[in-house]
């Protein structure tokens, strides 16, 4: 019944493509709805064991951040599409709290923030305001879309008060959610230039510029990434490829894990980068 619904929506979007502002306007906005769920119980109970505080977006709604522990050091993590804080929750019962305060956001529309929208741009904005608001951060973790919007926040902003990033399970660039969308959809290739065209409507650097290429070419702070080898999610060759001659690029390639790279192996990988800001102990 839902490869039924998903055809006649893409159905009806390569028919209205020959009207390309409303074209692009209905695209667009499906692109960009989230699917609210309920906070599972145990989410919740997460949640309750550290301090929750919104903050207001432009967009007139709050997201909530979440924090634990004490420490001089600010690590900020952020999710990918359909998470939320949850996700982290192995690093907050393993890192030190004494060493380091963590602080979790949920992206709007996700988790315990309010809205029920949310792209890369709208990410990218909320994420600058977060720091802003801790203050220097020592680590940004952040996973697929949470990737993303990170490297598209550094593209733009350099001076961004950010010393270290974990990119882990990061999509190429904005190409690679446009194929997804397109390949789930069947669109055509006119519907696919309207969305395009809204997309850099919206966003402050060229759609072209928007790639983790770009960004790990750029910044110049410890950088370390992360990736299964096997994701399907977000296939690791074109990652592989964008950093293949940076040496100021640590990688560790996981085997047997998933997209979400929640076992206690990434765990332990990103304790020892958060330490020396480097890899010492894994094959890369």
């Amino acid at each position: 019944m839902e490869k039924l619904v998903l055809k006649l929506i893409g159905f009806y979007l390569n028919a209205t493509s020959i009207f390309p502002k409303y074209n692009q306007e209905l695209s667009f906005k499906l692109l960009c709805n989230v699917k609210r769920t309920p906070l599972k119980t145990t989410t919740k109970a997460f949640y309750e064991t550290g301090i929750t505080t919104l903050l207001p977006t432009s967009k007139g709604t709050n997201v909530a951040l979440h924090s634990w522990g004490t420490g001089a050091k600010n690590i900020l993590f952020l999710h990918g599409w359909k998470s939320n804080s949850k996700q982290w929750q192995p690093y907050v019962e393993q890192l030190d709290l004494n060493e380091y305060t963590l602080y979790a956001l949920d992206a709007p529309a996700h988790g315990a923030s309010e809205g029920n929208h949310l792209n890369v741009e709208f990410y990218r904005e909320t994420i600058q305001s977060v720091i802003y608001h801790v203050g220097k951060i020592d680590c940004v973790i952040c996973h697929s879309l949470g990737c993303l919007s990170t490297s598209y926040l550094y593209l733009m902003n350099q001076e961004i008060p950010i010393d270290s990033y974990i990119i882990m399970g990061a999509p190429s660039g904005l190409d690679a959610i446009l194929v997804y969308f397109k390949n789930l959809l069947s669109l055509s290739e006119s519907t696919l230039k309207n969305l395009r065209f809204k997309i850099d409507t919206i966003l402050k650097i060229s759609f072209d510029e928007v790639t983790l290429q770009q960004f790990f070419q750029k910044v110049d702070k410890p950088c370390m990434v992360i990736h299964e080898r096997s994701d399907n999610v977000t296939p690791i060759a074109p990652i592989k490829e964008a950093i293949e001659h940076l040496l100021h690029i640590d990688r560790v390639y996981m085997n047997n894990q998933d997209h979400m790279l929640k076992e206690q192996e990434t765990v332990a990988v990103i304790k020892e980068f958060l330490k020396y800001k480097k890899i010492n102990n894994y094959v890369l």
